[in-house]
């Protein structure tokens, strides 16, 4: 059996004898179609219908010699398929590789190749197949050691192989050709703005309203002319005037990128009628476009403030809002959700937010004090956290920073009492203070929190936030009496907890009504009629409600994060913040590299990460010994991603992975929340 070293002198060895004499005939041209696909598109092929059609006549049906002899002297590395005897293609991609670049050599470039292939197999009524893999050839991009590659691998080849307008050329002639797709325009347009040297901003802004036209309701074809005027604003705008000019040109194109992308529905809405736009994540280059322009708007007019005007201050102070909204839309996105298991966005993503949201608004983006920043206070540190991976510099947060804050909430609660989010705040800053120091004396008892949230549970029944739902959850979530002996830890923070019971209870009888309570400043606490806790399963559902109306357009094809999971301890430090449990995988990776005398930081995030999707997490003992198995029945009316959760005597249906039912009792649970509402990790029983 000949080696691949083998087949390749082959190749050449023919090609230059054969070529050199037949650059034109056709036997030629449909070997440099095949290897051209073969190359570049795996598993493509060409009909044999298509190959007689390029070949010409005589057909072999009318009397014509066959296939094979036509193809000669190339037959040796052109293959029919064993699986559809209709599909010609190259035997050996190695081979086809070699091929492409031996006919380069030889003067029939990839470039004249692709355009010959487009204009032959492509005519009033162009199979489908055909149409993909021109399609593939010219904007499929692959992902490379730094991420998703900028152009497919032809135009990338054409361009270092040949030059820069060949690429234009075939893209340009694709896009005249197919004048129903978008994606060869708006690609033409990224190839001229992406280029270095002399760029033609005119050219790819035309291109990239041709794109735009062709499918004006596609939030990511619409991005196009927005990074066009954003590039432009980046290498162009030197004076005032032109910076203010070009800025509110990719305003104007971002905020319709983010307009079209909230008007785009997800998969499951593909079939329905009166759908516009389908898309299986939410587009957030809009928002994010917005964004950086902003900071580059402002790092310019700086740069020029030697002469400061009116007009610059005015542009400065009507971006403000739009900055801080757009800022809210990220540090809540980017708490409760990621890309997927194993990755999450680019580390300059979180720093642009930030650095914009400073510039304008000299706040500190790590000191928010919203829902979202309060939530990611306890992961500042980590090596997971979203700010060290921006490259910030970021202060573990400790437990006077924490009083700190939790006292700061708690007078502006109880300077605003009607107001939920004040209240939600409140509550959320005692169970991440309790993570910290679970005994801490700024702690407020659980009964009296509870006393809060039940002022709010008459009105607007069902159409509150996720955040509300959440801490309500966390605070009438059945307490879980276990049988083994507690720790003393355990033993502390349940005295504690029994002498708060005990002292509210003394106070039940003397206070009559809200009015009197606010008056005298003592704190809240359950009167005898608010006793009865509530229905935790409909909190459930007003909770996933509450998601969809709120985060489920946004947060589609996402991993959403965990917030807290069930320990075993009581009261409001039963709930484990997550950043707990990822500081010890972060201590147990770094035992395994310093093993392995292995640092790189990328292998140290793939390691955690990886622990997280193959359950490892859960077999981990000290995380063990943190967390608290819960009993589950399975639901055999739903589907088999949800159990009932047994606790305290109730039951409240969660979501969970999909397992197998006949493995049920081969599996521990522990329950998580996330910003949609409960759920339970599976992990098999130790043997």
């Amino acid at each position: 059996m000949e080696s691949d070293g083998d087949n390749i002198m082959l190749v050449q060895n023919l090609l230059s004898e054969y070529v050199k004499q037949n650059p034109t005939s056709t036997n030629t041209q449909l070997f440099s179609f095949l290897a051209l696909l073969n190359a570049y598109v795996p598993d493509s092929y060409l009909l044999m219908s298509e190959c007689q059609q390029i070949l010409g006549p005589p057909d072999p049906i009318h009397g014509g010699p066959p296939f094979e002899e036509r193809m000669e002297p190339f037959t040796l590395f052109v293959g029919i398929s064993s699986t559809n005897p209709e599909h010609i293609c190259i035997i050996d991609p190695i081979s086809a590789q070699c091929a492409v670049k031996r006919l380069a050599a030889l003067g029939i470039s990839r470039s004249a190749t692709v355009k010959n292939f487009m204009f032959s197999l492509c005519g009033d009524q162009p199979q489908p197949h055909i149409l993909q893999f021109i399609k593939d050839l010219l904007t499929k991009r692959e992902f490379g050691e730094k991420g998703k590659e900028k152009f497919s691998r032809l135009i990338e080849d054409i361009g270092e192989e040949e030059n820069f307008y060949n690429a234009v050329s075939i893209l340009t002639a694709a896009s005249n050709k197919f004048k129903q797709n978008h994606i060869y325009p708006q690609t033409l347009s990224r190839l001229i703005y992406i280029r270095r040297g002399i760029i033609d901003y005119t050219k790819a802004e035309e291109w990239a309203k041709k794109a735009i036209a062709r499918a004006p309701n596609n939030s990511y074809v619409a991005d196009t002319l927005g990074q066009v005027y954003k590039n432009r604003l980046i290498r162009e705008a030197r004076q005032l005037e032109d910076i203010l000019h070009m800025a509110e040109e990719a305003f104007k194109a971002f905020k319709d990128v983010e307009m079209k992308a909230d008007g785009e529905e997800g998969l499951e809405m593909r079939d329905m009628a009166g759908t516009i736009s389908i898309s299986d994540s939410f587009n957030n280059r809009g928002l994010f476009g917005f964004i950086q322009v902003a900071k580059i708007s402002f790092d310019k007019l700086k740069a020029v403030r030697s002469n400061p005007s009116q007009e610059h201050g005015r542009f400065i102070q009507n971006l403000v809002m739009e900055v801080e909204a757009k800022f809210d839309f990220f540090e809540r996105y980017l708490t409760y959700s990621k890309l997927d298991m194993t990755s999450t966005e680019p580390h300059y993503f979180w720093k642009n937010v930030v650095l914009c949201y400073e510039m304008y608004t000299a706040k500190t983006a790590a000191e928010s004090i919203s829902f979202p920043g309060l939530l990611d206070r306890l992961n500042h540190g980590l090596f997971t956290s979203k700010g060290r991976f921006a490259g910030f510099e970021e202060a573990e947060q400790s437990v006077s920073d924490l009083e700190a804050i939790q006292d700061d909430l708690k007078t502006n609660y109880e300077a605003n009492r009607d107001n939920v989010q004040a209240a939600e705040s409140y509550i959320l800053s005692n169970i991440i203070l309790s993570n910290k120091m679970h005994n801490s004396p700024e702690l407020t008892s659980e009964n009296e929190l509870k006393a809060i949230i039940h002022r709010f549970l008459d009105t607007d029944v069902g159409c509150r936030s996720p955040e509300f739902y959440l801490v309500a959850l966390l605070l009438f979530w059945p307490q879980v009496v276990q049988d083994e002996v507690q720790d003393e830890d355990d033993e502390e923070v349940e005295q504690q907890a029994t002498e708060d019971e005990g002292s509210e209870d003394e106070t039940l009888e003397v206070e009559d009504s809200d009015e009197e309570q606010e008056t005298s400043g003592e704190p809240e606490q359950l009167s005898l009629d608010l006793m009865f806790e509530p229905d935790l399963q409909q909190f459930v559902t007003f909770m996933e409600k509450a998601f969809e109306r709120s985060d489920a357009k946004y947060l589609r094809g996402r991993y959403l994060l965990p917030l807290f999971f069930l320990g075993k301890r009581s009261v409001l430090s039963r709930w484990i913040h997550k950043s707990r449990l990822d500081a010890i995988v972060e201590k147990e990776v770094d035992a395994e590299l310093a093993r392995e005398q292995d640092e790189r930081t990328g292998e140290k995030l793939s390691r955690i990460n990886e622990k997280w999707i193959n359950g490892d997490v859960w077999r981990i003992p000290e995380i063990e010994d943190l967390l608290l198995p819960v009993w589950v029945e399975l639901d055999w009316e739903h589907e088999e991603d949800e159990v009932i959760v047994c606790a305290g005597g109730k039951k409240i249906k969660v979501t969970t992975e999909v397992v197998s039912y006949s493995a049920l009792s081969q599996m521990r649970f522990y329950l998580g929340f996330t910003i949609k509402g409960p759920f339970v990790s599976t992990v098999e029983r130790p043997h």
